[in-house]
C-alpha cells in the first residue's frame, strides 16, 4: 500500500537482501515516461493502455509469475533495472512521493528512510524521474495521445487491455529517440 511520505514517520530500510517478493507477482505493469523508454525499451516490453480518457505507457515487468530477469533470488540485470525497480519502495505520484508501507524491508530496523519531499534528493532512492514528475506525465500524455488511432490490441493481462502502437504496419521502436 502506497502512502505519501509526507503522511509517515520513524520507518526505516532493512536492505533488500535474500528478499524478492517485489520480483516476484506483486507488481505486473509499471507506468513509463518518456525519459524511462530508453532505460527499459532492450529488457521489457511497453505496452499501452487506456484509462479513463488518455493514453498511458506501461511495461510489463513479470510474466504473471516473476520478473523474467530474477534467478537463484538475484537480479540478472539488476545495474540496468528499470526506474520502477530502482526506486522501489517509493514511487512518484504527481506531486507526492509515495513509500510502499507492505514492502517486507521497511519497518521499524534498519537505515532511516528520508519522509520528507524536500531532503529527498539525498535518498539512495532518488532517481530522476521524481523531477517534475507531473509534467513529465502530461508530455508522455500528449505525445502518446497523437497514436490513439494507431492503437493495436495486443492481449489482456488481470483484466487490463494492452496494445501496442502500429504504424505503416510497422511496431515503432519503444524507447524516447524514435517515437519524437
Amino acid at each position: 500500500m502506497f502512502v505519501n511520505i509526507e503522511k509517515l514517520s520513524n520507518l526505516k530500510f532493512n536492505n533488500c537482501e535474500n528478499c524478492n517478493k517485489c520480483c516476484e507477482d506483486k507488481f505486473l505493469l509499471a507506468p513509463l515516461i518518456l525519459d524511462d523508454f530508453e532505460e527499459v525499451y532492450e529488457n521489457f516490453e511497453i505496452y499501452f493502455t487506456k484509462i479513463e480518457d488518455s493514453i498511458k505507457a506501461v511495461m510489463l515487468l513479470t510474466d504473471g509469475e516473476k520478473c523474467k530477469y530474477l534467478k537463484d533470488n538475484k537480479c540478472l540485470i539488476y545495474d540496468k533495472r528499470p526506474p520502477a525497480c530502482r526506486i522501489y519502495p517509493y514511487s512518484p505520484y504527481f506531486d507526492e512521493i509515495r513509500l510502499d508501507i507492505s514492502c517486507d524491508s521497511v519497518g521499524l530496523k534498519g537505515e532511516e528512510l528520508i519522509l520528507n519531499k524536500s531532503d529527498f534528493k539525498k535518498s539512495k532512492f532518488f532517481h530522476k524521474r521524481f523531477e517534475n514528475i507531473k509534467e513529465k506525465v502530461i508530455e508522455t500524455e500528449k505525445l502518446l495521445e497523437q497514436y490513439r488511432d494507431k492503437l493495436v490490441y495486443k492481449k489482456e493481462l488481470k483484466g487490463i487491455k494492452l496494445y501496442v502502437i502500429e504504424d505503416d504496419n510497422r511496431y515503432i521502436q519503444m524507447h524516447k529517440k524514435s517515437i519524437i
